[in-house]
């Protein structure tokens, strides 16, 4: 029997519909996201593990860019965090038109993990997500078997807060410097730093990097392999402001990443960059300098 046509496999009344494996991968990198919506003193990380806590989460599919989630920190105003899924991250995508949905990333969070959170292996199960074209206010939420038929092992729908045409835009500002370091070195700094408080300020040299908080300093120096500077457009020394309020979510993102990167872009705003294997890469942008 010959197999069904792309077009036969993607029913008319469905507006999108995408499947990716990985799903234990994307539930962990979903966890900053939405941590990142409070800081940590308001909200110790234990409520959000809880599910106590909703953020106001954007999720963006569009048929060129793949999909991209969005948290934006309420306050203390602080950051606002994206996570960009192109098109090759999934083993499925089938897209109609633009749109964004508003939702609560924790509860999809909680979604994933309460359905493949149980599996040994992340090749076990794939997900799906889909969108009917008469009801753009519901997503639906799936879980397929891993194996040559691909069962489908589980379906339920998740509430939207809204939904309409249009998509999450990314930074139109370039670098002007970008730095890589282990991700290990940057958790042992966070840590260490937010001991004496969480603004940090970065002087950066063509030779090194000192970071401040209050009056304490430390001082990273190139020649130690410590990081690398990746890009400059050679105009030191360059000035890195961000904040720790966020330090949970910054820990649980760097923890699923090899390394961590720290640019800034050309309106003078840090982004810290953690790459996440085939998933893309989660970006937390601080705001402008007062």
């Amino acid at each position: 029997m010959a197999l069904p046509s792309p077009e036969e496999e993607f029913p008319d009344n469905l507006w999108f519909r995408v499947e990716m494996n990985g799903a234990q991968l994307f539930q962990k990198a979903l966890r900053p996201l939405f941590q990142s919506a409070y800081s940590d003193k308001e909200y110790p990380e234990e409520m959000f593990l809880a599910g106590k806590i909703h953020d106001d989460g954007l999720m963006s599919i569009s048929k060129t860019d793949g999909v991209s989630l969005a948290s934006k920190a309420t306050f203390p105003s602080t950051v606002y965090t994206t996570l960009s899924l192109p098109i090759s991250s999934f083993t499925q995508f089938r897209c109609r038109q633009d749109r964004l949905l508003r939702l609560h990333l924790g509860l999809l969070e909680h979604r994933i993990n309460a359905t493949v959170g149980g599996y040994d292996s992340d090749d076990d199960v794939s997900i799906r997500f889909s969108g009917e074209s008469t009801n753009y206010n519901t997503l639906i939420y799936g879980v397929r078997d891993g194996g040559v038929d691909g069962a489908e092992l589980e379906t339920s729908e998740i509430a939207l807060m809204n939904s309409k045409p249009g998509r999450v835009v990314g930074p139109v500002s370039k670098y002007q410097l970008s730095i890589e370091m282990p991700a290990e070195t940057f958790m042992q700094l966070i840590d260490f730093l937010s001991l004496y408080g969480s603004a940090v300020k970065a002087t950066v040299t063509n030779t090194q990097i000192m970071f401040c908080v209050v009056n304490k300093e430390v001082v990273l120096r190139e020649e130690a392999e410590r990081y690398k500077i990746v890009h400059s457009a050679g105009q030191y020394p360059y000035l890195l402001e961000f904040g720790l309020d966020q330090k949970s979510a910054f820990l649980n993102a760097a923890i699923l990443s090899n390394i961590v990167r720290l640019h800034q872009l050309t309106d003078s705003r840090t982004v810290l960059e953690v790459p996440i294997s085939a998933l893309g890469s989660l970006m937390f942008y601080s705001k402008l300098r007062q």
